[in-house]
């Protein structure tokens, strides 16, 4: 793997409910090269957002990290103040939301929302600011991008509002951008283009991206590296070739099998195959493997004891007693 841009070391999130401690994050260890596209897979409710916003610092008051660090730059961001975040966030790790109608602010024009940020991180003035924002739109593909500077996001399509959010997150040349479903709302059209948008951007700048989404499609075009996450913590780690080939975690199994494919029968029945039962409680965990409830392969060691993320090959890893050496 390239040298580590940042290194999630036991990352446990937690939240404070009327119903009792959510863990939503337990345990996380995660790495993520200089250069490198990782992506982040999961379930909707499995943690792949609240990570994110632990790297981001940007977890709401009911929430807190409680255990383990970030580390990014020398400092674990985990430990940093307010005041050190508002220096990272923007300028040295940046953010596409999934839907950008509401990250973006509906009273400001896209050219001062995209400049904000170069005047906050570079203290370019307004002018010079513009004429990079200027600049931005047009590498990502906004048409007449010198017009665009004074459009409202409302007169902005759904891929274009995007492309604004990729431009923002990318004025500073940040080391690290997380994108977090940032094709979930576009038509498939829009996607591809997003998608290959990332990737031109990668190559061109040099950053590393975390991608979360739930798509297995958008990972096998887009990732060098995937982490398979369940119920707060990932189950399986491996490059994306690999995991493709090989799923080893019955969940990772159970998500490929659900995938509709284009070169193979559907069953008698014409249904396509499903992961039993539902996602547990994060309040109310069971003891042993969380998957323990759904999984076709349970035994008595995965309702006792719960299982470690441990290397079953170069470069994979997977939390599953039936691989345990």
């Amino acid at each position: 793997m390239p040298e580590e841009v940042i290194s999630i070391r036991n990352l446990h999130t937690h939240f404070r409910t009327e119903d009792g401690v959510v863990k939503s994050v337990r345990g996380v260890d995660l790495d993520i090269g200089r250069g490198e596209v990782v992506g982040l897979v999961g379930e909707s409710g499995s943690g792949k957002s609240v990570t994110a916003h632990s790297v981001m610092r940007l977890i709401p008051p009911s929430g807190r990290i409680v255990e383990g660090q970030i580390l990014f730059e020398g400092a674990d961001l985990a430990q940093a103040s307010v005041r050190q975040m508002q220096k990272v966030r923007g300028d040295r790790i940046a953010m596409i939301f999934q839907e950008p109608m509401t990250s973006l602010n509906p009273v400001l024009r896209v050219g001062e929302q995209v400049a904000d940020v170069l005047r906050l991180h570079r203290g370019l003035s307004k002018r010079e600011a513009l004429d990079e924002a200027r600049d931005l739109l047009g590498r990502v593909g906004i048409p007449d991008p010198q017009a665009r500077l004074a459009s409202f996001p409302h007169e902005l399509s759904g891929g274009q509002r995007q492309r604004v959010m990729i431009a923002t997150a990318l004025a500073c040349r940040p080391q690290l951008i997380i994108a977090d479903e940032p094709t979930t709302a576009l038509d498939v059209t829009i996607q591809a283009q997003i998608l290959d948008l990332l990737r031109d951007l990668k190559r061109d700048f040099g950053c590393s991206v975390l991608l979360i989404t739930h798509d297995l499609g958008v990972i096998s075009e887009t990732a060098d590296r995937v982490a398979v996450m369940y119920a707060g913590q990932i189950v399986e780690v491996a490059e994306v070739a690999a995991l493709f080939d090989e799923p080893m975690h019955p969940y990772t199994i159970g998500l490929m099998r659900s995938v509709p494919r284009l070169d193979g029968d559907l069953p008698e029945d014409r249904l396509l195959p499903v992961i039993g039962g539902v996602v547990p409680n994060l309040a109310e965990l069971p003891a042993g493997c969380a998957f323990q409830t759904r999984c076709p392969h349970v035994h008595e060691r995965c309702r006792s004891q719960e299982p470690l993320l441990h290397a079953v090959h170069s470069g994979h890893q997977v939390r599953c007693w039936l691989h345990d050496a």
